[in-house]
């Protein structure tokens, strides 16, 4: 099977950096932090990335936006990687820290033609779901339905911004009362319109299978949008 895959991987440097105060540094568990920046006069158009990271680091990596266009701040969620050097530079960051951003860059986005008319599946594994929260923060009225496959209850991130009934946690590792098992077995037992536009963002592993998965239930590739995480 070939399946197009937007990966994440490297700056692209022809985009111009400026320089950002830290607000916020919130951790939502031990490995995951909130960073809010201030946002000046950015603009871009949720579901785009950014490359961060501590001034003076040297290297950087790419985040997609969490906050929305509307937002006067901007969000990133952030995993940290034991070894990782630009995440173990972000864990220490405090409020009044300085962080290098060149962005935005991207075209994992919503199509302005369908915004109102279609019915939209958000498919992530851990952070991958903070382009999905982009989405929702900009465009709240739009018909959708988040799929989240974690390993832990305490990773269900933004959870509170959803509308009741429109954000599904699939569980790995704990008996909880959502959803028990990965993204794929959930998918396997709920039935789809062919009509959905599917948006996939996490690791390579889930968004293939998950594009076998959909494409049996007679979603077409092109209302297949892909983006890896690492």
């Amino acid at each position: 099977m070939w399946l197009p895959l937007k990966i994440k991987s490297g700056i692209n440097n022809k985009v111009k950096s400026d320089i950002y105060n830290v607000l916020k540094v919130d951790f939502l568990t031990e490995s995951t932090c909130l960073l809010r920046v201030e946002r000046k006069d950015i603009t871009f158009r949720a579901g785009q990335c950014f490359s961060l990271a501590p001034v003076g680091l040297g290297i950087n990596r790419e985040y997609s936006i969490y906050s929305g266009e509307n937002d006067d701040y901007l969000e990133f969620l952030i995993k940290i990687i034991d070894g990782g050097t630009v995440t173990q530079a972000i864990k220490q960051l405090k409020v009044g820290d300085r962080v290098e951003i060149a962005g935005p860059y991207g075209e994992f986005c919503l199509k302005p033609n369908q915004i109102e008319s279609s019915q939209f599946l958000f498919i992530a594994t851990g952070t991958g779901i903070a382009p999905f929260h982009s989405f929702v923060k900009t465009f709240p009225h739009i018909d959708y339905k988040i799929v989240q496959g974690i390993r832990h209850h305490n990773e269900k991130y933004g959870v509170a911004d959803y509308e009741l009934g429109r954000y599904v946690a699939c569980i790995s590792q704990e008996e909880t009362r959502d959803f028990k098992g990965r993204v794929t077995d959930y998918l396997t037992q709920i039935e789809l319109s062919p009509e959905t536009i599917s948006y996939l963002c996490g690791n390579r592993a889930m968004i293939i299978d998950t594009y076998d998965i959909l494409r049996e239930q007679n979603i077409g590739g092109d209302n297949i949008i892909t983006e890896v995480f690492f």
